[in-house]
């Protein structure tokens, strides 16, 4: 009883520490949350591709091997970094401990600027409908009774479907996003999950992505702090 009690007050002063400082500005990454079903496919999945090239190979190359272990097996490797501020959001994208790719979205000018051969981009974020190549259709859900913790913060649940037209009217193709999202941050859950949709939700700490119809891969935040190198945005 007495450590239940004790453990009880560290997350009240725990969480009362984080709401005191400025919520505007700080830093958390969205890092893969290990999970049975998903090493599973991975396995199989490495199982499958070893046996579709040893068809044409009795024996498969380092090389091959090396493609192969990567292929299968980097999506339980990605993480997100999310750097905020007052007016911007800075998206750092980590594949194996390495920076894959970098953007930064000027949220009041509904723009997103990257890098591109040394040369900086910028283009509109939310895109507008385009007949020649489709368009996108989403539904939200919200469940405030299903809750969690995540970093000192209350989360509650919301359900994302993304259905995207093609513009040859094809088949839709359609994802379902699960999200823990705070309202104590303000960061738009748009910019960490990188859709478009404009309706404004909250800040995601734990996202629930689909690797298929069939399995979903978790993502949690850690890390959170309310404080960022003053330089971070000027260095992009």
């Amino acid at each position: 009883m007495v450590r239940l009690l004790v453990i009880g007050l560290f997350l009240v002063l725990f969480q009362t520490s984080l709401s005191a400082q400025d919520p505007t500005v700080g830093k958390f990454c969205l890092t893969y949350k290990v999970q049975p079903i998903v090493e599973a496919y991975i396995d199989s999945l490495q199982s499958y591709l070893r046996w579709e090239f040893q068809k044409d190979s009795v024996e498969l190359d380092s090389t091959t091997e090396e493609y192969i272990e990567h292929f299968s097996s980097m999506v339980t490797r990605k993480s997100k970094c999310v750097y905020f501020h007052p007016d911007s959001v800075l998206i750092q994208e980590i594949v194996d401990d390495r920076a894959t790719n970098t953007y930064l979205i000027l949220p009041e000018e509904n723009a997103v600027v990257y890098r591109l051969n040394q040369d900086i981009k910028k283009e509109p974020y939310f895109l507008e409908e385009d007949s020649n190549s489709g368009n996108f259709e989403y539904s939200v859900r919200e469940d405030r009774s299903d809750t969690k913790l995540i970093e000192g913060f209350p989360c509650y649940r919301m359900e994302i479907t993304e259905i995207f037209h093609p513009a040859d009217e094809s088949a839709p193709n359609e994802k379902k996003y699960v999200v823990y999202v705070t309202d104590a941050i303000p960061v738009n859950g748009n910019f960490v999950l990188g859709i478009n949709m404009s309706q404004i939700i909250g800040c995601p700490l734990e996202v629930q992505e689909p690797l298929n119809t069939k399995v979903r891969i978790s993502y949690q935040a850690s890390g959170l702090t309310f404080s960022i190198p003053g330089s971070i945005f000027q260095a992009f």
